[in-house]
C-alpha cells in the first residue's frame, strides 16, 4: 500500500533485511535477560527465509548460565516485564516465512502473539491463524470497504475486498481482533466510519462466536518530513466514536469503540 500519511515510508522500498537468527537471538536476550553482547559468541547459519526452525533451547545451550551476584542483581532490576511479542510493520505478512518462524519463537518462550496488519494478504493471515500462531488481531481499516474510496485511502485499487476478506476471517476463527482506523483531517469521514461499524456489526451477527474487542479511532499525526496539518481534536474523536457506537443485534447490545489519541500538554514557565 501507498497510504498519503504512511509513518513507515522508508520500510516501502525493501531493500534492508536482517538475517533471522539476528532477530531471534535479540528476542531471547530480551526474554532472558542476557546481555546481548553475549550473544555475539554465537553464530547461526540461517538465513532470513531458510526453511528450518531455530530453536531457542538450542542457542541457550551454548551459554554459560552461571553468572555472579553482581550481575543476577543488575539482570533482576533491569530485565523487561516482556510477555507478548507483536509483529508490526509496514506489511508483516509480506514476510511469510520469516513470520511464521518468529510466531514459533514466541510461542517456545510462553509469549502472546499479536499481528498488526492491513489485511491485503487475507490468505496467509487464514494459514497463520488455522495453525494456532496468533492470539491477537490489530487490522487498520483505512475507511469504509468499498472502492474508490479504499484506493484514495491507500494508493492503491483492489484492496477493499482483500481486506473485507481478512475482516471476515478473523471473525469466522475466532480469534481475538481489535479493528483500527486512523483518522485524518480529509479521511474516513464520520460516514464512512459509520459504514464500518455497519459491517462490523453485521459480521457479528453472521459469526456469534467472533471474539472481536473494540473499534478503535486513532488521532493521524503529522510524519516527519509531512507538510503541517492540524489533527483531528479529542473532541471530534469523541463524537465520531459516539456515533459509531451503534446496536448490534436484537439483545441491544452496542459496538464498543475506543478512541487513542497525543496527550494534550501544556508547558508552563
Amino acid at each position: 500500500m501507498r497510504c498519503p500519511h504512511c509513518h513507515n515510508q522508508r520500510l516501502q522500498t525493501g531493500e534492508r533485511f536482517v538475517a533471522l537468527h539476528t532477530i531471534a537471538s535479540r528476542i531471547v536476550s530480551e526474554v532472558k535477560g542476557f546481555p546481548a553482547a553475549r550473544w555475539a559468541r554465537i553464530k547461526v547459519d540461517a538465513p532470513l527465509c531458510q526453511s528450518s526452525a531455530l530453536s531457542p533451547l538450542s542457542l541457550l545451550s551454548d551459554l554459560s548460565l552461571q553468572i555472579n551476584l553482581d550481575e543476577a542483581s543488575q539482570r533482576a532490576s533491569s530485565k523487561p516485564f516482556v510477555d507478548t511479542f507483536v509483529i508490526s510493520g509496514g506489511e508483516p505478512l509480506q514476510q511469510m516465512e520469516a513470520c511464521s518462524r518468529l510466531f514459533r519463537l514466541a510461542r517456545s518462550l510462553h509469549l502472546a502473539t499479536g499481528l498488526e496488519t492491513s489485511g491485503c494478504f487475507p490468505g496467509r493471515l487464514e494459514t497463520l491463524l488455522a495453525k494456532g500462531l496468533v492470539d491477537k488481531v490489530f487490522l487498520d481499516l483505512k475507511t469504509a470497504l468499498l472502492e474508490p474510496d479504499y484506493e484514495k485511502a491507500t494508493g492503491r485499487g483492489d484492496m477493499a475486498a482483500r481486506v473485507q476478506e481478512s475482516l471476515k476471517i478473523c471473525f469466522k476463527l475466532g480469534v481475538a481482533l481489535d479493528v483500527r482506523s486512523t483518522i485524518f483531517p480529509e479521511m474516513p469521514s464520520s460516514s464512512q466510519l459509520l459504514k464500518i461499524a455497519e459491517t462490523l456489526c453485521r459480521l457479528k451477527a453472521l459469526y456469534p462466536e467472533n471474539r472481536l474487542e473494540s473499534m478503535t479511532l486513532q488521532q493521524g499525526l503529522v510524519r516527519e518530513g509531512e507538510a503541517r496539518f492540524e489533527p483531528v481534536s479529542i473532541e471530534a474523536l469523541q463524537e465520531m466514536a459516539k456515533a459509531c457506537e451503534i446496536d448490534c443485534g436484537t439483545d441491544g447490545t452496542k459496538l464498543m469503540v475506543r478512541i487513542r489519541a497525543a496527550p494534550k500538554i501544556t508547558w508552563k514557565n
